[in-house]
């Protein structure tokens, strides 16, 4: 498709700027002049002054695509609105607490353009996430993890990994499944489990949602929500939300998530498709079959034995 971008990254920003979104921003600047990517920034009807230095930013880099928004539209909300005017064949959505290490975006492109067309979601692996895509590492720094994310980037696997659910600080979507799902449903306001509810949509739908090992974004933390009151509220309100339309929902904890993903890492050592980039990869999962272990003693005997064969 001559003139269409293969990426449309869109870049969801809400108050601090110079905190958050200027150094996400900033890691992406290597790929601005690929025409393979868009870039798209939005910010989300920040009351401080980032809806004017995301203007400053967006008009010293041309061809990046700057929206903003009057109002504060959520997370659901925003990513709608920057999608509605992307023009790619994949869209990347991205909180604007993560940054992109060397090399990330190449990766990503190589992915898009191996996967089935059944594949509809990609999930990049990171440093922290609440499923399968987190890898581990305890004590590794920012920096540390940027260096590591280069590696991963620089050496591929070619190998998707299972997910019951996506984390979407940073996820690919197939553009025309996007459309057929009709973006991120709008009624979880704020945020908070609208990439769940899009990732079990997506299943329904008879697609698959993978994690490529490939492709690694540091995961810094957000700063839009705090865990205060109105916070835990709104989890407790949007988890009630999810459960009416998804009755069968599973809440996970991060160690099955991993574990899913090393019992694929297991069968394709037996089928001696192995590597060392995958063997780096393991490394950099293995210690968590241990380090999340449950508290009670009993979960904790009953996890021991789940994971005896992969020790």
């Amino acid at each position: 498709m001559t003139g269409v971008p293969l990426l449309s990254v869109v870049v969801l920003g809400f108050r601090n700027f110079d905190v958050t979104t200027r150094a996400c921003l900033d890691s992406l600047k290597p790929w601005l002049p690929d025409p393979e990517i868009e870039l798209l920034v939005v910010d989300n009807g920040s009351d401080d002054d980032s809806p004017q230095k995301t203007r400053v930013w967006c008009d010293a880099h041309p061809g990046v695509h700057c929206l903003i928004s009057d109002v504060n539209r959520g997370f659901a909300g925003g990513m709608n609105w920057g999608a509605e005017r992307a023009r790619g064949r994949w869209l990347v959505l991205v909180n604007n607490d993560t940054l992109f290490p060397e090399h990330t975006l190449d990766a990503l492109k190589r992915v898009v353009n191996e996967v089935s067309p059944e594949v509809a979601m990609l999930g990049p692996v990171t440093n922290a996430a609440g499923n399968g895509q987190r890898l581990w590492k305890p004590g590794a720094g920012f920096e540390e993890w940027l260096q590591i994310g280069a590696w991963l980037n620089r050496h591929p696997t070619h190998e998707l990994m299972p997910a019951y659910r996506c984390d979407f600080f940073c996820i690919a979507i197939r553009r025309d499944a996007w459309d057929q799902l009709g973006g991120l449903d709008t009624a979880f306001g704020l945020g908070y489990y609208e990439d769940f509810d899009f990732s079990l949509r997506v299943s329904k739908a008879g697609y698959r949602q993978m994690i490529t090992e490939d492709v690694f974004v540091l995961h810094v933390g957000s700063a839009t929500f705090r865990h205060d009151k109105t916070a835990r509220n709104l989890i407790k309100q949007n988890k009630k939300l999810l459960l009416s339309k998804h009755s069968d929902a599973k809440f996970e904890h991060t160690r099955l998530g991993n574990l899913m993903v090393m019992l694929e890492y297991q069968r394709l050592k037996a089928a001696n498709c192995w590597s060392e980039n995958l063997e780096m990869r393991w490394q950099l999962r293995h210690g968590a079959l241990e380090g999340d272990a449950p508290r009670s003693l009993l979960k904790k005997w009953l996890w021991k034995r789940k994971i005896t064969p992969l020790l």
